[in-house]
């Protein structure tokens, strides 16, 4: 009989990736579809206690034992989804609301050819969005300005723009009246972690080779480098992740599934 050899498997790895995140008592909340990742990597360092024999006078190594296993990964992302923010600045994605109001006399200290956000508060720093109705007075209330002359706005931002031609002096208070409609939308808010603890899940759909199901029970997640907010050209955004892989106290670090077959 000639003898068999072993049949290669090559790899061309594609898949999607699923981060859970643990809560509070380090329990999962549910996994979050990161999206297109063009790539995820994981790296081994290991660090050995080595002893030497005193036996002779060359001292030869006679024994070594690896203490230490360290586990890594890294984890690039070009979907910019609000989860995958705030995962990014290991902060909490939520709804910002605005109450249906009339504002009146909403004061500021100006200055020609500056910008100036309406609305803006502790509770919500960004300010008010979709306003109507804008009148812009002098501290005292006698004098109204005119658009388009001493001030300009966008009403869908809320933004003030004090014009350098226009009657309104340098250092003087003005007094904005205006209306907001009931609305609502995403917002991400920072954190004060800087790192994520959660599960991570690959479910492999290889362009080549056998696909092989990765399951990591427990990872930290942390932002790593740069994250465009304005740039040139036409590359698209990716953000960058590193990950520490842990073994938990009642599983192992990581399990490397195939899929099922027929008994």
């Amino acid at each position: 009989m000639p003898i068999t050899h072993v049949q290669n498997v090559y790899m061309i790895p594609r898949g999607r990736v699923y981060f859970d995140p643990f809560n509070a008592s380090g329990e999962k909340t549910g996994e979050i579809a990161l999206g297109n990742c063009p790539g995820f990597s994981f790296s081994t360092d290991t660090e050995k206690a080595e002893h030497f024999s005193s036996e002779s006078g060359l001292a030869q190594k006679d024994a070594s034992f690896v203490v230490k296993i360290t586990r890594t990964g890294k984890l690039p992302c070009d979907n910019i989804s609000t989860d995958n923010l705030a995962l990014f600045v290991a902060g909490t994605k939520g709804t910002q609301s605005q109450a249906s109001a009339t504002v009146t006399a909403e004061a500021h200290t100006v200055r020609k050819g500056r910008l100036y956000q309406l609305g803006s508060t502790s509770g919500n720093p960004a300010g008010v969005r979709d306003i109507s109705a804008v009148a812009v007075k002098s501290a005292d209330g006698l004098t109204t300005h005119a658009a388009g002359t001493d001030y300009n706005i966008d009403l869908a931002l809320g933004r003030l723009q004090i014009l350098e031609s226009g009657t309104i002096a340098n250092d003087s208070v003005i007094k904005v009246d205006y209306t907001t409609p009931a609305k609502t939308w995403e917002q991400v808010k920072s954190g004060t972690a800087a790192e994520v603890p959660g599960a991570l899940r690959v479910v492999a759909d290889v362009a080549s080779g056998v696909n092989r199901d990765w399951y990591f029970p427990s990872t930290v997640l942390m932002p790593s480098g740069d994250l465009p907010i304005i740039q040139e050209g036409t590359e698209f955004v990716v953000m960058e992740f590193e990950l520490d892989i842990l073994k938990p106290a009642n599983a192992e670090a990581m399990y490397i599934d195939g899929r099922p077959q027929a008994i």
